[in-house]
């Protein structure tokens, strides 16, 4: 049942798919860095608090700076997104 809400996420926001894949599977990125890479910065940013509101994106302050990782949901969703071709 799960797996339908990350395909359905899959289908209706794929900026959210973008976003994900360009934040990968390694460390995590700082948000301004992730923000820089992505080019957009105010939509950019909504796209990262929905990711993470929806559980895809774990957000950890260290000093002054927040990195941005996945959850193992946002790694399935880039799994699926590979398989499928998207």
């Amino acid at each position: 049942m799960k797996d339908t809400r990350l395909v359905k996420i899959l289908v209706e926001q794929k900026a959210l798919v973008r976003l994900l894949k360009t934040i990968g599977l390694g460390k995590g990125y700082s948000t301004r860095e992730l923000l820089t890479r992505l080019g957009a910065y105010g939509y950019g940013h909504k796209l990262l608090l929905r990711a993470h509101k929806t559980g895809l994106v774990d957000r950890k302050n260290e000093k002054n700076k927040v990195y941005n990782s996945l959850t193992r949901d946002g790694k399935k969703i880039i799994a699926i997104a590979k398989e499928i071709g998207v």
